[in-house]
């Protein structure tokens, strides 16, 4: 994503346009929507992928293997970088389409090499420095009760599992979609204490719980 778009962050639109505000009840796909990455973005620079070409980086696809010597890439590059550029481009539209504005700013395409690199020779000397960035994924094997998917995510209907007691906050779209950010765990919070006290009072009722 932009930093910036119209003169103001994007993080601003997001906010103010409802976009964080949507909740996991309301999102068509939502099982997609839990494992999609949040928005890449950089401090107060521009950072895209197209800087970062111009300033002479190569890009190429996710690393797939080490193999004899040699990186091997995936050959999708093209494909994800299209995607990427197809839903920030959308998001874009969806703001200003909540602010009325019919002009619509479209960004430049992310520019990938006619035929990205698929091996890279690690005993060529083009590699002198690695940086890993792999991400993460939650562990939950030390939790001894039957509340995880055959793929290893936690099961749960917005933070409440299938276990009495047993709640979870600040997992991706928990409740909605600023769920995993600092400003996005208050109403999720309020909701599982109002949930768990309910519960535990005899008193719980989905309807005045969601209302308030």
């Amino acid at each position: 994503m932009p930093r910036r778009h119209r003169d103001r962050d994007v993080l601003w639109w997001m906010h103010e346009s409802g976009l964080w505000a949507q909740r996991y009840d309301e999102v068509d796909d939502l099982d997609r929507a839990r494992r999609l990455p949040s928005p890449q973005l950089a401090g107060g620079a521009e950072v895209d992928l197209n800087t970062l070409t111009a300033a002479g980086v190569e890009l190429v696809g996710r690393l797939a293997a080490v193999r004899d010597g040699w990186a091997l890439f995936s050959g999708g590059l093209r494909n994800v970088c299209s995607l990427a550029d197809l839903k920030a481009n959308r998001m874009l539209a969806g703001f200003d389409e909540w602010a009325g504005l019919t002009d619509r700013v479209v960004l430049e395409p992310t520019r990938v090499p006619d035929r990205p690199r698929l091996r890279l020779d690690l005993h060529g000397g083009e590699i002198g420095t690695i940086v890993w960035a792999t991400g993460f994924r939650p562990d939950y094997s030390w939790l001894d009760v039957p509340v995880v998917d055959e793929k290893g995510r936690l099961r749960h209907d917005g933070g409440v599992t299938g276990v009495p007691g047993l709640y979870a906050l600040g997992l991706p779209v928990l409740r909605r979609r600023r769920s995993t950010f600092l400003h996005g765990i208050e109403d999720d919070a309020r909701y599982v204490v109002d949930h768990l006290v309910r519960t535990l009072s005899g008193t719980f009722d989905q309807s005045v719980s969601e209302a308030r």
